[in-house]
Protein backbone atom coordinates (compact mmCIF):
# COMPACT_ATOMS: atom_id res chain seq x y z
CA UNK A 1 0.00 0.00 0.00
CA UNK A 2 1.37 2.94 -0.96
CA UNK A 3 2.25 5.66 2.54
CA UNK A 4 3.42 9.18 0.99
CA UNK A 5 7.16 9.95 2.02
CA UNK A 6 6.09 13.72 3.09
CA UNK A 7 4.55 11.82 6.50
CA UNK A 8 6.09 12.76 9.42
CA UNK A 9 6.32 10.99 12.65
CA UNK A 10 8.06 11.46 16.23
CA UNK A 11 8.96 8.11 16.60
CA UNK A 12 11.44 8.53 19.73
CA UNK A 13 11.33 6.35 22.42
CA UNK A 14 10.43 8.92 24.98
CA UNK A 15 7.07 10.14 22.60
CA UNK A 16 6.65 6.72 22.10
CA UNK A 17 6.50 5.51 25.88
CA UNK A 18 5.23 9.00 26.99
CA UNK A 19 1.93 9.05 24.79
CA UNK A 20 -1.59 7.30 26.17
CA UNK A 21 -1.87 5.18 22.88
CA UNK A 22 -1.31 4.24 19.22
CA UNK A 23 -2.99 7.21 17.82
CA UNK A 24 -0.89 9.98 19.57
CA UNK A 25 2.11 8.39 17.79
CA UNK A 26 0.40 8.10 14.73
CA UNK A 27 -0.71 11.43 14.46
CA UNK A 28 -0.23 15.13 15.36
CA UNK A 29 -3.34 16.53 14.99
CA UNK A 30 -5.74 16.09 18.30
CA UNK A 31 -8.76 16.11 15.68
CA UNK A 32 -7.09 13.45 13.66
CA UNK A 33 -6.36 11.07 17.18
CA UNK A 34 -9.97 11.97 18.21
CA UNK A 35 -11.39 10.45 15.19
CA UNK A 36 -8.98 7.42 14.38
CA UNK A 37 -10.27 6.48 18.47
CA UNK A 38 -13.41 6.80 17.77
CA UNK A 39 -12.95 4.23 14.62
CA UNK A 40 -10.49 1.85 16.35
CA UNK A 41 -13.25 1.59 19.17
CA UNK A 42 -16.13 1.43 16.31
CA UNK A 43 -14.39 -1.24 14.38
CA UNK A 44 -13.63 -3.23 17.82
CA UNK A 45 -17.18 -3.33 18.69
CA UNK A 46 -17.58 -4.62 15.14
CA UNK A 47 -15.17 -7.65 16.06
CA UNK A 48 -11.96 -5.69 13.88
CA UNK A 49 -13.83 -5.96 10.58
CA UNK A 50 -15.97 -4.32 8.76
CA UNK A 51 -16.85 -3.80 5.08
CA UNK A 52 -16.60 -0.87 3.00
CA UNK A 53 -20.53 0.30 2.98
CA UNK A 54 -19.75 0.36 6.78
CA UNK A 55 -16.40 2.13 7.25
CA UNK A 56 -18.70 4.71 4.53
CA UNK A 57 -21.64 4.87 6.91
CA UNK A 58 -19.19 5.62 9.84
CA UNK A 59 -17.13 8.38 7.83
CA UNK A 60 -20.64 10.04 6.95
CA UNK A 61 -21.70 9.82 10.67
CA UNK A 62 -18.54 11.88 11.81
CA UNK A 63 -18.93 14.40 8.93
CA UNK A 64 -22.41 14.83 9.90
CA UNK A 65 -21.63 14.81 13.64
CA UNK A 66 -24.05 11.97 14.54
CA UNK A 67 -20.66 10.69 16.79
CA UNK A 68 -20.52 12.30 20.23
CA UNK A 69 -16.84 12.72 22.47
CA UNK A 70 -18.11 13.49 25.95
CA UNK A 71 -21.64 14.56 24.84
CA UNK A 72 -20.83 16.69 22.31
CA UNK A 73 -20.97 16.13 18.73
CA UNK A 74 -17.98 15.72 16.90
CA UNK A 75 -17.13 16.21 13.61
CA UNK A 76 -14.53 15.14 10.83
CA UNK A 77 -14.16 15.36 7.18
CA UNK A 78 -14.97 12.40 5.41
CA UNK A 79 -12.35 13.42 2.98
CA UNK A 80 -10.12 14.02 5.89
CA UNK A 81 -11.26 10.50 7.50
CA UNK A 82 -10.36 8.69 4.42
CA UNK A 83 -7.49 10.47 3.09
CA UNK A 84 -5.60 10.92 6.77
CA UNK A 85 -6.73 8.32 8.74
CA UNK A 86 -7.71 5.38 7.02
CA UNK A 87 -4.74 5.15 4.41
CA UNK A 88 -2.47 5.75 7.13
CA UNK A 89 -3.61 2.78 9.01
CA UNK A 90 -3.80 0.49 6.16
CA UNK A 91 -0.09 1.93 4.26
CA UNK A 92 1.58 1.09 7.86
CA UNK A 93 -0.12 -2.08 8.10
CA UNK A 94 -2.23 -1.60 11.43
CA UNK A 95 -5.65 -2.50 8.94
CA UNK A 96 -5.78 -4.91 5.97
CA UNK A 97 -8.13 -3.71 3.09
CA UNK A 98 -9.94 -6.03 0.79
CA UNK A 99 -9.54 -9.01 2.81
CA UNK A 100 -12.24 -11.59 1.46
CA UNK A 101 -14.33 -13.63 4.27
CA UNK A 102 -16.98 -15.73 3.90
CA UNK A 103 -20.29 -14.32 4.73
CA UNK A 104 -22.70 -17.14 6.03
CA UNK A 105 -25.95 -15.01 6.09
CA UNK A 106 -25.57 -14.68 2.35
CA UNK A 107 -23.66 -17.21 1.25
CA UNK A 108 -21.32 -15.05 -0.62
CA UNK A 109 -17.21 -14.17 -0.40
CA UNK A 110 -17.26 -10.14 0.55
CA UNK A 111 -14.47 -7.30 1.02
CA UNK A 112 -13.90 -6.15 4.34
CA UNK A 113 -11.39 -4.13 6.27
CA UNK A 114 -9.38 -5.81 8.75
CA UNK A 115 -7.84 -4.86 11.80
CA UNK A 116 -4.35 -6.57 12.09
CA UNK A 117 -2.83 -8.13 15.94
CA UNK A 118 0.65 -8.05 16.12
CA UNK A 119 2.06 -11.32 17.48
CA UNK A 120 5.20 -9.43 19.36
CA UNK A 121 7.10 -11.22 22.01
CA UNK A 122 6.67 -10.17 25.84
CA UNK A 123 10.18 -8.70 26.08
CA UNK A 124 10.92 -6.07 23.79
CA UNK A 125 14.01 -5.32 21.76
CA UNK A 126 16.81 -3.84 23.40
CA UNK A 127 17.82 -1.10 20.94
CA UNK A 128 16.96 0.93 17.95
CA UNK A 129 14.13 0.67 15.29
CA UNK A 130 12.90 -2.43 16.00
CA UNK A 131 12.47 -1.52 20.32
CA UNK A 132 10.54 1.62 19.17
CA UNK A 133 8.08 -0.69 16.83
CA UNK A 134 7.66 -3.03 19.39
CA UNK A 135 6.48 -0.52 21.53
CA UNK A 136 3.90 1.17 18.82
CA UNK A 137 2.58 -2.56 18.16
CA UNK A 138 2.14 -3.45 21.87
CA UNK A 139 -0.18 0.19 22.27
CA UNK A 140 -2.44 -0.84 18.92
CA UNK A 141 -2.77 -4.58 20.43
CA UNK A 142 -3.70 -2.94 23.64
CA UNK A 143 -6.39 -0.75 21.87
CA UNK A 144 -8.20 -4.42 20.56
CA UNK A 145 -8.01 -5.81 23.38
CA UNK A 146 -9.36 -3.62 26.08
Amino acid sequence: MYLRSDVKIDLTEEKVLSSSDVFEVLFDNKKTQNASRLFAKWLNSKGGRASKAEVSKFADQLQTGEIMINEVPFKYSRRNFYITVLRKLVGMGFLQRNVPVWDEKSKKTSYVYLSNTFDIPKKPPSVGFWRISYFICRKWNQTFTR
